[in-house]
């Protein structure tokens, strides 16, 4: 049996659009062979509408839209999910099988993932009762929905027990064939410094799948199609990773970030699983982040503080490369601090890119705000007030220029964003000014510590220079300033992070863990810091409530997946 998977990108709150989009990919596959299409969880309404979800005129829309394709479905069957309201009020999180021209069979999720950045028993009704098998071409076809693969207590990653195995149940009823329609956030595991393992590193959501899929179908014997979405929402990310689990270990799957079908078939052989290499991955996950979120919120073109620093280098990089050169505008903002150097790499950059560039004097507005103090408060001494009116000197000007009309005109439209460019390291220990270095409309490089910055710094070559990667980082507000002597060597400060907040670990047990990531005296410096690290990490929370949302690149990103009180200290 030929079945085509789609790996679509939605459009949240579009049912009439994404239905469109679905109706041409079902005929694209049909035209192509396919005996079977299946399109990825929520295709209809798109993943997740959060609260959009209780308007009735967006749920009516969408049972109509859905109504609509069942009614044009052929003898090719089309299995996409959608959702309709349940009697407690909530929804029904559905897998439609549709064909001749009507809804024929319909599968409900069982299990409603609440963990991290999932809250589905806020919207969706879990369905208690087993799925029905469908008969069709002389298999017996099992429907699930994502998260019900994942409730396998051996092979799944759920923090908490669901006491139910969707997948287990479908095999026992007989099942010869596994329909699975996802919609998956995708993750890089636990930052380790290169070199290093750990038994406690969590994996990458890729590696997880990878363990996962072949393993439910050698474990019940039975192949599984796995279709997924595609493109960003918000700070989610979605790779597809759509493909066909066989029984013997084997693999039918595609490339990340594909948009289109994908045709696997049970009866063809499968291939070794090939694993995902970081660096392209997470330079390609951070381009559709940037393009979609763009694009979904009608925005055309970004600006940002181009500094002449590794951040705001990859950012633009990555920028220029989601949307073209001819709609990014970088600015070097120097103050009185700022050495003739930064200002001289940015431009270069900025040449090499052949993105637009200005050179804007933030020291002229710096020093007005100096003055008006120095009149309130005679005699007042240089601090940490002058190094953040520096920093909101900066975002303010920045925030101008997305209202400027030469700017639109250079840019090609009025649609225009901040890009901000911290990184995770900067957000976690509070090293960043509030309404200064940390504005815009989302944060590319928010949930990439700083390793995972120079990385990518490395493996973008030439567009970003190699002097911006050789030089120390500084925010340049004070004279001699270096980040790594305000916080800790960052090779010590990832390290930290790396285990205390993307992997999790129990503060008691971090100075051990360190062992396996630092030695020397690195690792004795890194144990020294830990109490003044987490305190940071503590104490800076009413900060990062106030950043721009970071796309989730890690298996812990703020935001979202992590709800801590500001009052919990």
């Amino acid at each position: 049996m030929r079945i085509a998977l789609l790996q679509l990108n939605a459009h949240l709150g579009d049912p009439e659009g994404n239905g469109r989009k679905l109706e041409e990919a079902y005929g694209e596959a049909i035209a192509a062979g396919a005996q079977l299409v299946l399109a990825p969880e929520l295709t209809i309404p798109g993943y997740l509408l959060e609260d959009r979800l209780w308007e009735s005129g967006l749920r009516r829309r969408v049972e109509e839209e859905s109504l609509r394709l069942a009614a044009l479905s052929g003898a090719v069957p089309l299995v996409f999910g959608t959702a309709r309201p349940a009697p407690t009020g909530r929804l029904w999180n559905e897998l439609w099988w549709c064909a001749d021209g009507g809804l024929r069979h319909c599968a409900r999720k069982r299990v409603l993932p609440s963990y991290d950045v999932f809250d589905e028993h806020r919207y969706f009704e879990p369905d208690a009762s087993a799925q029905p098998l469908v008969s069709y071409q002389g298999q017996r076809i099992g429907l699930s929905i994502c998260e019900d693969l994942w409730a396998d207590p051996q092979l799944g990653n759920a923090p908490v027990g669901y006491g139910l195995d969707p997948i287990a149940d479908l095999a026992a009823a007989g099942a010869t064939l596994i329909l699975n329609a996802s919609a998956s956030p995708s993750a890089l595991g636990s930052w380790l410094p290169p070199g290093h393992t750990a038994p406690w590193a969590i994996p990458s959501k890729e590696a997880q799948r990878r363990r996962l899929l072949p393993g439910l179908a050698e474990k019940h014997g039975v192949p599984i199609a796995y279709a997924s979405r595609v493109g960003a929402e918000s700070w989610l990310l979605f790779d597809g990773g759509s493909g066909l689990a066989l029984p013997d270990g084997r693999w039918q799957g595609c490339e990340s970030f594909h948009e289109g079908p994908l045709m696997v078939d049970p009866a063809a052989p499968g291939q070794a699983w090939r694993a995902v290499d970081e660096g392209p991955w997470l330079r390609q996950a951070l381009v559709t982040g940037i393009r979609d979120n763009l694009a979904k919120q009608g925005l055309q073109a970004v600006v940002l503080g181009l500094s002449g620093g590794i951040d705001s280098a990859v950012a633009a990089a990555l920028a220029v490369e989601a949307l073209g050169p001819e709609r990014v505008l970088g600015a070097a903002l120097p103050t009185r601090y700022s050495s003739g150097v930064s200002a001289d790499l940015a431009e270069e950059q900025a040449r090499h890119l052949g993105m637009g560039f200005l050179r804007l004097d933030a020291d002229a507005p710096f020093a007005g705000f100096g003055a008006a103090l120095e009149r309130a408060l005679p005699g007042r001494a240089f601090g940490l007030t002058d190094e953040n009116l520096q920093s909101r000197c900066r975002g303010s000007l920045l925030m101008a220029l997305t209202s400027e009309p030469e700017i639109h005109r250079r840019l090609g439209t009025d649609r225009v964003a901040v890009l901000n460019t911290g990184n995770k390291s900067e957000a976690a220990t509070g090293y960043f000014t509030l309404y200064g270095d940390g504005i815009g409309a989302f944060a590319p490089l928010g949930d990439c510590l700083k390793a995972r910055v120079y990385a990518m710094a490395r493996d973008l070559g030439e567009a970003v220079p190699s002097g911006v990667i050789e030089r120390p980082p500084t925010a340049e507000l004070r004279p001699g300033q270096t980040d790594e002597t305000s916080l800790l060597p960052y090779a010590q400060l990832d390290a930290i992070l790396g285990a205390a907040l993307e992997a999790q670990r129990p503060e008691e047990a971090l100075a051990e863990d360190l062992a396996l990531l630092l030695d020397g005296a690195a690792l004795a410096q890194a144990r020294a810091a830990l109490p003044r690290i987490l305190g940071l990490l503590r104490r800076t929370e009413f900060k990062r409530r106030q950043l721009p949302f970071a796309f989730k690149v890690s298996p812990k990103a703020f935001g979202a997946g992590r709800r801590i009180p500001l009052t919990a200290l």
